[in-house]
């Protein structure tokens, strides 16, 4: 699944941007991190490749590599012994020497995941986009999609945001 790409694509970012008042808007917040990450293409000969985590958001993340993969390919991305994630190649453009392909997240596989809740600091930083590690936002990220109890409380923490703002004024 490997291959070759035209150097004429521009890199572009993996969110979503839109331009409002000279101000930059994303429909997710991203987390920009500088991680090495071991990436295994599937279906293949099962060998990794180096390469680094750049950013992750709720539901996808951008990695650089040394080789193109062809958009549309199944990946897996190997974060540390005990988290990896599965996805599917959105784009891959060359950036220099290098290659950034932008991965929509399919699963995430933490197997030491804790079974208290979330604190409220960590929806917190969850929810602004910053102040969390890359194995926090995973470890927030998938207890939110099983726990409906923290999802009630995130929903309760962003609900309140505006009001408090209003009732400040």
């Amino acid at each position: 699944m490997v291959a070759e790409l035209s150097e004429k694509a521009p890199p572009k970012s993996l969110s979503v941007k839109t331009s409002v008042a000279g101000a930059e808007r994303r429909r997710e917040p991203r987390y920009p991190c500088n991680d090495p990450v071991e990436i295994r293409i599937v279906p293949g000969d099962g060998s990794r490749v180096k390469g680094t985590l750049k950013d992750i958001s709720r539901s996808g993340l951008r990695i650089e590599m040394g080789m193109p993969v062809l958009k549309g390919a199944e990946i897996e991305i190997f974060l540390s012994k005990q988290l990896s994630v599965t996805g599917r190649v959105r784009h891959c453009r060359r950036v220099g020497a290098k290659y950034q392909a932008g991965v929509l997240i399919e699963e995430a596989i933490d197997s030491s995941k804790p079974s208290e809740h979330l604190s409220g600091e960590q929806l917190s930083s969850y929810l602004a986009g910053q102040g969390l590690t890359l194995t926090q936002v995973i470890r927030v990220r998938d207890h939110l999609a099983v726990c409906s109890t923290c999802r009630v409380r995130m929903v309760d923490t962003y609900s309140a945001k505006p009001q408090s703002r209003r009732n400040s004024s």
